[in-house]
Protein backbone atom coordinates (compact mmCIF):
# COMPACT_ATOMS: atom_id res chain seq x y z
CA UNK A 1 0.00 0.00 0.00
CA UNK A 2 1.37 3.58 -1.19
CA UNK A 3 1.74 5.87 1.90
CA UNK A 4 0.96 8.82 0.24
CA UNK A 5 -1.58 9.79 -2.96
CA UNK A 6 -0.93 12.83 -5.02
CA UNK A 7 -3.91 13.82 -7.05
CA UNK A 8 -4.40 16.69 -9.15
CA UNK A 9 -6.72 18.06 -11.84
CA UNK A 10 -5.66 19.57 -14.56
CA UNK A 11 -7.02 21.74 -17.60
CA UNK A 12 -5.39 24.76 -19.84
CA UNK A 13 -2.76 25.99 -17.57
CA UNK A 14 0.28 25.12 -18.40
CA UNK A 15 2.35 27.56 -17.31
CA UNK A 16 0.75 27.15 -13.35
CA UNK A 17 1.20 23.72 -13.86
CA UNK A 18 4.93 23.96 -15.11
CA UNK A 19 5.66 26.24 -11.88
CA UNK A 20 3.70 24.04 -9.93
CA UNK A 21 5.32 20.47 -10.71
CA UNK A 22 8.58 22.11 -10.56
CA UNK A 23 8.16 23.28 -7.04
CA UNK A 24 6.24 19.71 -6.22
CA UNK A 25 10.06 17.51 -7.39
CA UNK A 26 11.82 19.93 -5.32
CA UNK A 27 10.13 20.25 -2.22
CA UNK A 28 8.08 17.04 -1.46
CA UNK A 29 9.67 14.93 1.10
CA UNK A 30 10.50 11.71 -0.76
CA UNK A 31 10.82 9.86 2.25
CA UNK A 32 7.35 7.56 1.90
CA UNK A 33 5.98 5.22 -0.90
CA UNK A 34 3.33 7.52 -3.17
CA UNK A 35 1.09 7.70 -5.92
CA UNK A 36 0.76 10.89 -8.04
CA UNK A 37 -2.52 11.13 -10.15
CA UNK A 38 -3.04 13.34 -12.69
CA UNK A 39 -5.88 14.10 -14.59
CA UNK A 40 -6.19 16.35 -17.40
CA UNK A 41 -9.46 17.55 -18.69
CA UNK A 42 -8.89 17.49 -22.32
CA UNK A 43 -5.95 20.32 -22.70
CA UNK A 44 -5.13 21.51 -26.14
CA UNK A 45 -2.12 24.25 -24.67
CA UNK A 46 0.74 22.33 -24.72
CA UNK A 47 -0.04 20.62 -20.67
CA UNK A 48 -0.56 17.05 -22.38
CA UNK A 49 2.99 17.47 -23.85
CA UNK A 50 4.53 18.89 -20.61
CA UNK A 51 2.72 16.02 -18.64
CA UNK A 52 4.25 13.21 -21.12
CA UNK A 53 7.44 14.92 -19.84
CA UNK A 54 6.70 14.42 -16.49
CA UNK A 55 5.44 10.49 -17.05
CA UNK A 56 9.55 9.49 -18.35
CA UNK A 57 10.76 10.64 -15.20
CA UNK A 58 8.65 9.35 -12.79
CA UNK A 59 7.07 5.83 -12.54
CA UNK A 60 5.23 6.61 -9.93
CA UNK A 61 3.30 9.26 -11.79
CA UNK A 62 -0.17 7.94 -13.35
CA UNK A 63 -1.85 10.45 -15.83
CA UNK A 64 -5.41 10.40 -17.46
CA UNK A 65 -5.49 12.29 -20.97
CA UNK A 66 -9.72 13.17 -21.12
CA UNK A 67 -10.91 13.48 -24.44
CA UNK A 68 -12.76 16.37 -23.32
CA UNK A 69 -12.88 19.05 -20.06
CA UNK A 70 -15.39 16.77 -17.18
CA UNK A 71 -15.38 19.51 -15.11
CA UNK A 72 -14.73 19.06 -11.23
CA UNK A 73 -16.89 15.71 -10.84
CA UNK A 74 -13.71 13.90 -11.74
CA UNK A 75 -12.26 14.55 -8.58
CA UNK A 76 -14.98 11.60 -7.85
CA UNK A 77 -12.84 9.47 -10.26
CA UNK A 78 -9.47 10.73 -8.59
CA UNK A 79 -10.44 10.09 -4.83
CA UNK A 80 -11.77 6.77 -6.00
CA UNK A 81 -8.50 5.98 -7.67
CA UNK A 82 -6.17 6.57 -4.73
CA UNK A 83 -4.51 3.81 -3.27
CA UNK A 84 -2.33 5.58 -0.81
CA UNK A 85 -3.13 5.96 2.99
CA UNK A 86 -3.55 9.41 2.87
CA UNK A 87 -4.48 11.44 0.10
CA UNK A 88 -2.84 15.00 -0.84
CA UNK A 89 -4.73 16.94 -2.66
CA UNK A 90 -3.02 19.57 -4.93
CA UNK A 91 -4.12 22.65 -7.17
CA UNK A 92 -1.79 23.27 -10.41
CA UNK A 93 -1.86 26.67 -9.40
CA UNK A 94 0.18 26.06 -6.35
CA UNK A 95 3.15 27.42 -7.89
CA UNK A 96 5.22 27.09 -4.41
CA UNK A 97 5.67 24.75 -1.99
CA UNK A 98 7.50 24.62 1.70
CA UNK A 99 10.14 22.17 1.56
CA UNK A 100 9.21 18.53 3.08
CA UNK A 101 5.75 19.72 2.84
CA UNK A 102 3.83 16.24 2.55
CA UNK A 103 6.04 15.03 5.96
CA UNK A 104 4.87 17.84 7.75
CA UNK A 105 1.41 17.52 6.48
CA UNK A 106 1.23 14.06 7.59
CA UNK A 107 2.84 15.09 11.03
CA UNK A 108 0.09 17.34 11.48
CA UNK A 109 -3.02 14.95 10.56
CA UNK A 110 -1.29 12.42 12.88
CA UNK A 111 -1.40 14.96 15.82
CA UNK A 112 -4.83 16.52 15.43
CA UNK A 113 -6.32 12.57 14.31
CA UNK A 114 -9.98 13.89 15.26
CA UNK A 115 -9.62 16.76 11.79
CA UNK A 116 -11.14 15.17 9.13
CA UNK A 117 -9.28 17.64 6.27
CA UNK A 118 -6.22 20.00 7.08
CA UNK A 119 -4.41 22.39 4.69
CA UNK A 120 -1.75 24.08 4.21
CA UNK A 121 -1.55 27.69 4.85
CA UNK A 122 -1.14 30.10 2.32
CA UNK A 123 0.99 33.41 1.10
CA UNK A 124 -0.92 36.85 0.95
CA UNK A 125 0.61 39.37 -1.04
CA UNK A 126 -0.32 42.28 -3.24
CA UNK A 127 -1.26 39.92 -5.94
CA UNK A 128 -3.49 37.29 -4.12
CA UNK A 129 -5.42 36.28 -0.28
CA UNK A 130 -4.31 32.39 -1.53
CA UNK A 131 -8.07 32.24 -1.33
CA UNK A 132 -8.12 31.83 2.01
CA UNK A 133 -10.70 33.43 4.08
CA UNK A 134 -9.73 36.25 7.01
CA UNK A 135 -8.18 35.29 9.80
CA UNK A 136 -11.00 35.96 12.49
CA UNK A 137 -12.58 33.48 10.91
CA UNK A 138 -10.69 30.94 12.59
CA UNK A 139 -9.71 29.53 16.56
CA UNK A 140 -6.37 28.62 17.06
CA UNK A 141 -5.81 25.08 18.35
CA UNK A 142 -2.34 24.10 19.50
CA UNK A 143 -0.60 20.73 19.82
CA UNK A 144 2.88 19.39 20.60
CA UNK A 145 3.86 23.08 19.57
CA UNK A 146 1.90 22.70 16.41
CA UNK A 147 -0.73 25.07 15.43
CA UNK A 148 -4.10 24.86 13.48
CA UNK A 149 -6.27 27.32 13.08
CA UNK A 150 -10.13 25.55 12.72
CA UNK A 151 -11.92 26.58 10.35
CA UNK A 152 -12.80 27.08 6.17
CA UNK A 153 -10.13 24.58 5.21
CA UNK A 154 -9.12 24.74 1.21
CA UNK A 155 -8.55 22.31 -1.30
CA UNK A 156 -5.40 24.13 -2.58
CA UNK A 157 -2.89 21.31 -0.73
CA UNK A 158 -5.01 19.55 1.52
CA UNK A 159 -4.45 16.29 3.16
CA UNK A 160 -7.14 13.71 4.47
CA UNK A 161 -7.18 9.95 4.93
CA UNK A 162 -8.29 7.15 2.62
CA UNK A 163 -9.81 5.40 5.67
CA UNK A 164 -12.35 8.62 5.74
CA UNK A 165 -12.44 9.19 2.87
CA UNK A 166 -14.28 5.47 1.99
CA UNK A 167 -16.39 6.02 5.15
CA UNK A 168 -18.15 8.97 2.97
CA UNK A 169 -17.67 7.88 -0.79
CA UNK A 170 -21.04 7.09 -1.44
CA UNK A 171 -22.50 10.04 -0.45
CA UNK A 172 -19.60 12.34 -1.75
CA UNK A 173 -20.51 10.06 -5.23
CA UNK A 174 -23.65 11.15 -5.29
CA UNK A 175 -22.70 15.52 -5.34
CA UNK A 176 -22.48 17.30 -8.48
CA UNK A 177 -19.50 19.17 -8.08
CA UNK A 178 -18.71 22.51 -10.16
CA UNK A 179 -17.65 25.96 -9.81
CA UNK A 180 -20.21 26.86 -7.23
CA UNK A 181 -19.95 23.76 -5.32
CA UNK A 182 -16.44 22.76 -5.01
CA UNK A 183 -14.50 19.15 -4.31
CA UNK A 184 -13.23 20.60 -1.24
CA UNK A 185 -16.45 22.30 0.54
CA UNK A 186 -18.40 19.28 -0.24
CA UNK A 187 -15.90 16.98 1.82
CA UNK A 188 -15.76 19.03 4.87
CA UNK A 189 -19.66 18.93 4.93
CA UNK A 190 -19.49 15.53 4.69
CA UNK A 191 -16.50 14.94 6.94
CA UNK A 192 -18.11 17.19 9.25
CA UNK A 193 -21.67 15.92 8.72
CA UNK A 194 -21.37 11.85 9.14
CA UNK A 195 -17.79 11.52 10.82
CA UNK A 196 -18.32 14.45 12.89
CA UNK A 197 -14.68 15.95 12.17
CA UNK A 198 -12.99 19.05 12.60
CA UNK A 199 -11.14 20.87 9.69
CA UNK A 200 -8.51 23.55 9.20
CA UNK A 201 -5.51 25.85 8.26
CA UNK A 202 -1.82 24.09 9.12
CA UNK A 203 -0.69 27.85 10.47
CA UNK A 204 2.28 29.23 9.11
CA UNK A 205 3.51 26.32 6.67
CA UNK A 206 2.73 28.28 3.63
CA UNK A 207 2.29 27.35 0.01
CA UNK A 208 2.02 30.36 -2.61
CA UNK A 209 -1.46 29.62 -4.09
CA UNK A 210 -1.25 31.78 -7.03
CA UNK A 211 -5.47 32.66 -7.22
CA UNK A 212 -6.87 35.62 -8.25
CA UNK A 213 -7.05 38.07 -11.25
CA UNK A 214 -3.74 39.82 -11.05
CA UNK A 215 -1.86 35.72 -11.14
CA UNK A 216 -4.65 34.90 -13.93
CA UNK A 217 -3.59 38.37 -16.01
CA UNK A 218 0.33 37.74 -15.29
CA UNK A 219 0.36 34.27 -16.43
CA UNK A 220 -1.90 34.61 -19.65
CA UNK A 221 -5.29 33.34 -18.59
CA UNK A 222 -7.41 36.53 -17.54
CA UNK A 223 -9.39 35.66 -20.62
CA UNK A 224 -10.05 31.70 -20.14
CA UNK A 225 -10.75 32.45 -16.23
CA UNK A 226 -13.66 34.91 -17.52
CA UNK A 227 -15.35 32.16 -20.14
CA UNK A 228 -14.87 29.97 -17.63
CA UNK A 229 -16.78 31.92 -14.37
CA UNK A 230 -19.67 33.21 -17.09
CA UNK A 231 -20.16 29.35 -17.89
CA UNK A 232 -20.43 28.79 -14.12
CA UNK A 233 -22.85 31.74 -13.55
CA UNK A 234 -20.41 33.09 -11.28
CA UNK A 235 -20.82 36.98 -11.93
CA UNK A 236 -19.06 38.29 -9.02
CA UNK A 237 -16.05 36.71 -9.99
CA UNK A 238 -16.47 37.88 -13.77
CA UNK A 239 -16.55 41.23 -12.41
CA UNK A 240 -13.69 40.95 -10.62
CA UNK A 241 -11.54 39.40 -13.27
CA UNK A 242 -13.04 41.69 -15.53
CA UNK A 243 -10.87 44.77 -13.68
CA UNK A 244 -7.95 43.19 -14.89
CA UNK A 245 -8.49 43.93 -18.37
Amino acid sequence: MQEISFVMLTWNRKLFLQKSLESFYNNFSKKFTYEFLIIDNGSNDGTVDLLKEYEKKDSNLRIIYNEKNNGLQEYVKLFSMAKGKYIIELDDDVIEYPIDFDLLMIQYKKTFHRFGMLCLDVVKNEYTNGAKPDDSCYKEKVKNEMIVQVGPCGGWCTIFSKLDYNLVQPFFRMQKLNMKNGEDGKLMFLFGKILRKKFGVIKDVKCLHACGPKYSKMFGYLDRDIEKYKSADLGGLVEMYSTER
